[in-house]
């Protein structure tokens, strides 16, 4: 019962503080949708379309998560205990997928719930407390099908090839988003009765009175799990195990607010499927090297130093996360920019903010696989500053280039006279550095002492350090974007935004790179784990 009621209470108080922040980002989007910093003509996609196509690729992405960690799996010891029963197993995995089902039913809920609340209360749409509670049971439902989609893949042993359709499926629904964008900026058409077929307006259809939305999803739940329950005993037990083993992975990555190791968890999940990435293996050492090894030759290095970087920067050039993070980076920004509420200062300084973010965690991947390995700063005879400072350089080498693009695209958007343009290229090469710096200081975020916590827990004094930890890293890349988000919301842009950029620039370099740096959460940590414990009695 303790358990139960920690839970209930940390659930009312995410979703007392994500409806308060919902309902003043939703009362603060009331007005002239024209009033913003976008100039005039750019923002052609209704926000009803822009939702639509935002929610549908989340839906996908939670899809493909939710087929790398399972949704049928067993735990280790279920597997060697149960599996290797000459039993039929279709009753326990069935009852292990049915509970999976209801916590990701009261997930993605839980998910409406503030958005539901904020937009009513705000204003933005109407409806009722009933309607929200309905838009909420429609996601929740959603996310059942999703996951019950996943499940039947997991039968035909198609996993890889299920995410691969649905990379297909998100990579159609952007290009869908810029045939709508250049359909509506030449007067030609729209795509709005497409966005409106989507399975991502359901929710918003039930808030607003469709009650039988709900209904339908839930009827066909039902019947997907009775179908898809007899199938279950034809998935492999290496699957079901393999599968169990990235979810405790995942599970306990979130209970220790730990995103790098969720990272892991995710990037791992599967990584012994695919046959495409065997046979490109293959071709590879059949070949002796790929193009981005011929791009940088090893005769190019020189000392540790270049040996370092060349190595750093295969890694992060062969990793498809890469580009996809960086490709999702410049655009969130630019789908923003192109919605007819996108530019509303506060919505575009959020999109700015998330595209950073995004893209300097996959400029880390290099970095956070260093991290893993701590031996590796002893070997190199580099030291551990220098060692810190590579890394950071190498993600420069690709958040620099990203940060001066997307600044002359925002420059390009907002309207900004030479001066200005000139002004904005500067600080995103100066918000590449300080990206990079806050990447690095993300990928070494110091471990955390849990009996520390543990302590603290009982003091009710751990939620202030737990969550600096978890922004450990996050605060530096925040920072170095804001000069780039104060230029674009200034007109004209102050020349000494420049200075300022620099300022921010050598700072967050300065502690992203810093190896003895950390932040007062651990330090308090620390101290608590230290202090001797008190008896009472003699």
């Amino acid at each position: 019962m303790g358990d139960a009621y920690i839970s209930l209470l940390t659930a009312a108080l995410v979703f007392a503080y994500a409806a308060g922040l919902a309902l003043a980002f939703f009362d603060q989007m009331r007005g002239d949708p024209e009033s913003g910093v976008v100039r005039f003509g750019l923002g052609v996609v209704p926000g009803a379309s822009a939702a639509s196509a935002l929610v549908m690729l989340g839906m996908l992405g939670a899809l493909a998560l939710v087929s790398k960690l399972g949704p049928t799996a067993v735990d280790r010891a279920q597997g060697f205990w149960w599996l290797g029963l000459p039993v039929k197993r279709t009753g326990f995995l069935s009852r292990l997928l049915r509970q999976r089902l209801v916590s990701t039913f009261f997930f993605g809920a839980f998910l409406w719930l503030p958005i539901g609340y904020g937009s009513v209360l705000g204003g933005v749409v109407e409806g009722s407390a009933l309607g929200v509670w309905l838009g909420a049971a429609t996601l929740g439902l959603l996310f059942v099908m999703l996951s019950l989609l996943a499940a039947w893949a997991q039968t035909r042993e198609a996993g890889g090839n299920f995410r691969a359709v649905l990379n297909l499926a998100m990579l159609a629904v952007l290009l869908a988003y810029l045939l709508d964008v250049l359909l509506r900026s030449t007067g030609t058409g729209n795509l709005a009765a497409f966005w409106a077929l989507l399975p991502a307006t359901l929710p918003a259809l039930a808030q607003a009175g469709a009650w039988w939305d709900p209904v339908v999803l839930a009827l066909l739940c039902l019947g997907g799990f009775a179908a898809l329950a007899g199938q279950l005993q034809r998935i492999p037990s290496r699957e079901l195990i393999a599968r169990g083993a990235a979810s405790e992975h995942a599970g306990a990555a979130l209970a220790l607010m730990d995103d790098k190791a969720l990272g892991s968890a995710y990037d791992g999940a599967g990584a012994r499927e695919g046959k495409r990435e065997e046979a490109k293996r293959e071709r590879t050492r059949v070949r002796g090297a790929d193009s981005f090894a011929r791009m940088l030759p090893a005769h190019w290095v020189r000392g540790p130093y270049t040996a370092l970087v060349r190595a750093e920067l295969l890694v992060l050039l062969r990793t498809g996360a890469t580009w996809r993070g960086l490709l999702a980076g410049w655009g969130v920004p630019a789908a923003g920019v192109f919605a007819v509420q996108g530019g509303h200062p506060l919505v575009l300084a959020m999109l700015v903010l998330v595209g950073a973010v995004l893209a300097a965690r996959a400029a880390s991947k290099a970095a956070v696989q260093a991290a893993d390995v701590p031996s590796l700063e002893a070997i190199i005879p580099l030291g551990r500053s220098g060692v810190r400072q590579t890394h950071a350089l190498v993600a420069a080498l690709l958040l620099v280039p990203w940060g001066i693009g997307l600044a002359a695209f925002l420059s390009w958007a907002v309207g900004a006279d030479p001066a200005g343009t000139t002004v904005l290229l500067g600080l995103g090469l100066l918000t590449g550095f300080g990206l990079a710096a806050g990447a690095v200081r993300m990928a070494f975020r110091p471990a955390l002492d849990w009996g520390s916590v543990m302590l603290m827990a009982a003091m009710g004094k751990a939620t202030g350090p737990l969550i600096q930890h978890f922004t450990y890293g996050y605060e530096v890349m925040v920072v170095s974007a804001i000069a780039l988000v104060a230029g674009l919301l200034l007109d004209p842009v102050p020349l000494g935004l420049l200075g300022l950029g620099v300022v921010v620039a050598v700072i967050a370099w300065s502690v992203g790179t810093s190896n003895t740096n950390r932040s007062n959460a651990h330090r308090a940590l620390q101290s608590q784990r230290s202090r001797p414990i008190l008896r009472d009695g003699p």
